[in-house]
């Protein structure tokens, strides 16, 4: 059989997301390449080498999950195949009025999380729309408090008093303090619009494989939640 227009194929034969690589041997090849690659293409006697290299600060969705009156919300697996992990969610709701959004980590895939009298330290400054600041900090906590520590700032349970925002863990894996930085909006308990900045660490040089984010009273209502990671 020969190489011509009669039986070379076309992209419309090999499906979308398909490319078509040509060699000395005869007709050209129909290859999928997926994934956070760079990709390398080197010809040869008659053939063709196609290898990969994982493409530095690519972002990997890891997983997702739903609140739907969940106690809390758990991510395992944390490894050192990224050195950044980065938790986004929206439309985050308590079940109660009046409570905080909490974060531990774990050392033992999920089994247990830390919560020592100082395991953690933390500190956080919130704004609301009337301009009003209030920072808020502890050297040694049971967790690290994330949105509406600040005391008139709390989170509530009412209509459109949601949450949405992001949260960075870095290089949990490595053997420094494991580090947080987060960054949140909401609608507060009496409906100021807020927002919140902070910081924390574990404060130990173990091994981050899990974290999970819970109330400090009552269920996680509503809020859909993604984690990404990042390679160096």
């Amino acid at each position: 059989m020969t190489n011509n227009a009669w039986n070379t194929p076309t992209m419309d034969s090999v499906g979308d997301g398909y490319t078509l690589i040509g060699s000395g041997a005869g007709r050209p090849a129909a290859g999928l390449i997926t994934g956070d690659s760079n990709v390398t293409i080197t010809p040869g006697a008659n053939t063709l080498e196609v290898s990969s290299s994982v493409t530095a600060g690519a972002m990997t969705k890891i997983g997702t999950a739903t609140a739907s009156a969940s106690a809390s919300i758990s991510f395992t697996g944390l490894s050192s195949t990224y050195f950044l992990y980065i938790l986004r969610f929206s439309d985050l709701q308590p079940a109660t009025d009046a409570t905080t959004l909490l974060f531990r980590t774990s050392t033992d895939n999920g089994s247990t999380y830390d919560s020592g009298a100082s395991d953690y330290a933390w500190n956080s400054i919130g704004t609301n729309d009337g301009g009003t600041f209030d920072p808020e900090g502890s050297a040694g906590d049971t967790k690290i408090s994330l949105i509406g520590d600040q005391s008139s700032e709390e989170m509530g349970s009412g209509t459109n008093e949601t949450a949405s925002g992001y949260i960075w863990i870095f290089n949990p894996s490595g053997t420094d303090y494991t580090k947080v930085f987060y960054a949140f909006s909401y609608t507060d308990l009496v409906d100021d619009q807020c927002s919140v900045t902070g910081g924390g660490s574990r404060l130990s040089a173990a091994d981050v494989d899990a974290i999970r984010l819970f109330m400090d009273s009552g269920n996680i209502s509503t809020g859909n939640f993604r984690l990404y990671g990042m390679r160096a």
